[in-house]
């Protein structure tokens, strides 16, 4: 099975944080007031980030 890696769309991201405090992995950081990926190992692409983001920016 291959993991599905979460894609962050820096144009749409606000920089709330939701996504980074819903990761429990820690693979999301806010830096420069957006979202980033910043530990892809740790994605485990179980989604928990998506339902947070209220912009959409996180496929």
């Amino acid at each position: 099975m291959i993991r599905k890696i979460i894609k962050i769309d820096e144009e749409k991201c606000n920089g709330c944080g939701l996504c980074a405090r819903a990761c429990h992995e820690g693979a999301i950081d806010i830096i420069d007031g957006k979202a980033k990926l910043v530990r892809e190992n740790f994605c485990d692409g179980f989604g928990d980030c998506l339902p947070n983001c209220p912009t959409g920016a996180i496929t």
